[in-house]
């Protein structure tokens, strides 16, 4: 065993105390944070190094320009030492003043070992070259690698970068692609109206190159390609191109940078807009001539209404003229009967007369009493008053009948005027009595309303219509309420039966014309939707209740307003 590798080997622990020492007082601690177990292996690493190339060759290592930087057996832990903490992010200049603290061990320990002068000086000059060779080796190693790291982080960003720029291109080129397949023309000008970019579509309308177009302002290449120049860009224009015959809309939008520092310039697109106009002058003669068909579907639909109420008014004739019939038959009747007496009233006077005239003695008079009494002349005179008072009640139920009928199926009233909707159902249901008598009782709860400006007749068309079909729901023999009653500014009237109902599934197509639930041939679906216009004409409201198999209710509810 060597001296050298005696005094190590019984001084490792002397050698890493000391090592930690200048460590601490240079503050290297905080650079090196590892425990006291790293720093012991990396001593044996670096003693074992040493003492390999000592046993090898024990004189001291040569430091010529050939061997700077060599990386042999003598400097290989050093390197591989640097690279290591390199690795760990230590600088170049931390890792030297490292291996400074090294050195500066080994050298004490020869020194303090009391060792021949001699010796200690051959020792120390091997520990000296040894370092050298280390730290010269360490920082070639270092700066080799990180020439080489740098040299590889450029090439790896400069792949990247390359990688970038293809995919711009391709981007820009797709992107160019792109617009030139769109039929609208578009460009972006800067803020001095010169073009910057424009697709195909506009180079092949004003006829250029590209090249011939990068630069100019718009306006005079739209002018000389027909298009006005002095249209405004604050909001889409339409514009004709004679020469093509065809329509344009031209739209701007502003243009700014990615900071948005200000704007940078406009993109301007014209879109051929021909077919598109054509389209809305058809649809605008196709409107005029809805309109026309409108109008007369509107004089069709007065037509069918007046057909509709004079239907109505027809089926209601035979009713009203068996009401008529009745009051008119005991007319006739009570007259025959007058007839008679007055032939008796005749006979007796004529008698009494002569003998009043021959002074007849009371022989006669008693035997003209007798007659008088045979006759029942008292009799009849008590009855004719009765026959007469009944034939003036038949004559005025006659007139009124007549009077209700006349005001229904008059001619409509183009004015509106004041009226007492209790009246108007008052009448209408003497109207229908004939059309309900058979199938239903009506109850009548009228309240108190006011009088409200309306079109009486076309009401009474409402009330027919409801009061005509809730009769036609009751299949045997029911009820009809009609009730009357003012509620926040609107009178409301109500009709309720208790018929079949309405499937709640019909609820919402019962005032949609021509729509019945009635059988074939018993409703034409014009009366509820005929009164929907009506109430709805009104200002008013319709609405509907029902409950299949217990009844139906339909409330009209029309807004009071007074005379103007």
């Amino acid at each position: 065993m060597t001296p050298l590798t005696d005094l190590i080997a019984r001084n490792e622990d002397r050698l890493l105390g000391r090592i930690l020492s200048l460590a601490e007082e240079s503050g290297y601690l905080r650079f090196v944070p590892g425990p006291p177990e790293e720093w012991a292996a990396t001593l044996r690493g670096l003693s074992g190094s040493l003492l390999q190339a000592f046993r090898a060759d024990p004189s001291p290592p040569s430091l010529t320009p050939e061997d700077v930087g060599r990386n042999d057996g003598l400097s290989a832990f050093g390197v591989a030492e640097a690279r290591k903490r390199r690795r760990e992010g230590m600088p170049l200049g931390i890792f030297l003043g490292l291996v400074k603290f090294f050195r500066q061990a080994y050298l004490d320990l020869v020194r303090t070992a009391g060792l021949p002068r001699e010796e200690e000086e051959r020792l120390l000059r091997y520990i000296e070259r040894f370092f050298d060779r280390n730290e010269v080796a360490s920082c070639v190693s270092w700066t080799t690698e990180s020439v080489s790291e740098r040299v590889a982080e450029l090439q790896e960003k400069h792949d990247e970068l390359s990688r970038a720029l293809r995919m711009v291109a391709t981007g820009k080129e797709e992107w160019e692609g792109t617009l030139d397949h769109v039929d609208d023309m578009l460009f972006l000008a800067d803020p001095h109206r010169r073009i910057r970019r424009c697709n195909r579509t506009f180079r092949e309308f004003v006829g250029r190159a590209y090249s011939e177009i990068l630069g100019q302002p718009f306006d005079r290449l739209l002018s000389e390609a027909g298009i006005d120049a002095a249209l405004p860009l604050g909001k889409p224009v339409e514009c004709f191109h004679a020469r093509t015959g065809k329509w344009f809309v031209l739209r701007h939008y502003p243009f700014e940078d990615a900071s948005r520092s200000g704007t940078r310039g406009t993109i301007v697109t014209l879109h051929d807009a021909t077919e598109r106009k054509k389209a809305t002058e058809e649809l605008t003669r196709k409107n005029l001539r809805l309109n026309e068909a409108l109008s007369a579907l509107k004089r069709s639909q007065a037509r069918v209404l007046h057909q509709e109420k004079m239907a109505s008014v027809g089926q209601l004739a035979a009713g009203v003229a068996h009401e008529i019939s009745n009051p008119i038959g005991f007319v006739n009747s009570n007259l025959s009967t007058l007839a008679k007496y007055l032939s008796r009233i005749e006979g007796f006077l004529a008698l009494q007369s002569g003998c009043i005239a021959a002074g007849a003695p009371p022989a006669h008079v008693e035997s003209v009493r007798q007659q008088r009494a045979g006759l029942k002349i008292d009799y009849i005179m008590k009855d004719l008053e009765d026959l007469v008072r009944e034939s003036m009640e038949g004559a005025e139920r006659v007139q009124r009948l007549v009077a209700d009928l006349k005001g229904f199926s008059g001619v409509d009233e183009s004015e509106y005027r004041q009226a007492d909707l209790n009246e108007c159902l008052g009448s209408t249901i003497n109207i229908a009595w004939n059309e309900i008598k058979e199938k239903a009782t009506v109850k009548k709860e009228f309240g108190e309303i006011p009088r409200t400006r309306c079109l009486p007749h076309q009401m009474n068309r409402v009330f027919l219509n409801l009061l005509v079909n809730a009769a036609h729901a009751i299949e045997e023999k029911g009820g009809i309420t009609v009730r009357s009653w003012e509620e926040d500014g609107y009178v409301c009237v109500s009709v309720a039966d208790t018929g079949r109902g309405i499937p709640e599934a019909d609820l919402s197509r019962i005032f949609d014309p021509f729509f019945t639930t009635k059988e074939v041939g018993k409703g034409t679906g014009l009366g509820l939707n005929i009164t929907y216009d009506i109430v709805k004409k009104h200002n008013g409201e319709i609405t509907v209740r029902s409950e299949p198999g217990k009844g139906t209710v339909f409330t009209v509810r029309i807004p009071v307003v007074a005379e103007v």
